[in-house]
């Protein structure tokens, strides 16, 4: 698969997609951590790895998911390196 500079490959045939439910939010929706996991491999997160690289933010409020510390994390490490949707932010 031919990949472009904004896109993440995180899941490949041999891997399996982990979507676990967290809660529901003030609008009735539920909010969920997506996870990806191959043989013998650590657990990928999705929020994780697309906070890292600038293309999401996180939510201010509502829901908080177990992995919150570490989607802060992630997001001040995109931040501190001006990274996607951060490289504008004056």
């Amino acid at each position: 698969m031919k990949q472009n500079r904004n896109e993440l490959l995180l899941i490949a045939a041999d891997k399996q997609l982990l979507i676990i439910p967290v809660a529901k939010d003030s609008d009735g929706r539920t909010v969920a951590e997506v996870m990806v996991r191959g043989q013998g491999e650590a657990e990928i997160s999705f929020q994780e790895e697309l906070l890292k690289s600038g293309l999401a933010k996180t939510r201010l409020g509502g829901v908080e998911c177990p992995n919150q510390i570490a989607f802060e994390n992630a997001q001040g490490l995109a931040k501190a390196s001006k990274t996607g949707v951060w490289s504008q932010v004056k």
